[in-house]
């Protein structure tokens, strides 16, 4: 794997190249870069998953884009990474503690 075991990365999405650019959060929790009109990609290699985050306000195109284009962040970080979708409002208590919403365990 080429990152660190615990290092997350976030990736926003590009609408006019139809990509996902990384974001560099400068060890702010994930949740502050988190945007209503946007989609972010969470990759957590500890956990092996790809969180797609939808912004309850992102166009439909975006969502598309993301559809499209998770897979090749998957590849490039780990085949054998879960991808999930999930919508703003209904995050799973796991992604909160991830992106830093609720308490540590």
């Amino acid at each position: 794997m080429s990152v660190l075991e615990d290092q997350f990365l976030v990736f926003i999405i590009n609408e006019e190249e139809e990509n996902f650019d990384e974001i560099d959060l400068l060890d702010a929790p994930i949740y502050t870069a988190l945007d209503t009109f946007f989609i972010f990609i969470i990759v957590d290699p500890k956990e092996k998953e790809i969180w797609i985050w939808q912004g309850e306000k992102a166009s439909i195109r975006k969502k598309f884009i993301a559809t499209q284009k998770a897979p090749e962040i998957r590849d490039e970080y780990g085949v054998d990474f879960k991808i999930a979708a999930i919508d703003e409002g209904n995050e799973p208590p796991e992604f909160k503690k991830l992106i830093g919403l609720s308490p540590s365990n």
